[in-house]
């Protein structure tokens, strides 16, 4: 993922909206919680309720969010 749109995600989930990413290398995705703008790292919820913390150039924006809420 491009980092202004890493930014967009983080700004996204600091106004309290919905925002998604796929973490390919891992085959999941999830709502994105928070982030750290200086590491460049997304905290995630994934379907399963579990949190990660991904490094955003590993990120991919989620192509087709799913209908309603994911967590």
């Amino acid at each position: 993922m491009k980092k202004d749109r890493f930014l967009h995600h983080c700004l996204e989930a600091e106004a309290g909206r919905d925002t998604f990413v796929a973490h390919p290398s891992s085959n999941q995705e999830g709502k994105v919680i928070e982030c750290n703008v200086e590491t460049g790292h997304l905290v995630v919820q994934t379907v399963d309720n579990h949190r990660h913390t991904w490094d955003y150039r590993e990120c991919e924006d989620l192509k087709h969010p799913k209908s309603g809420p994911m967590v």
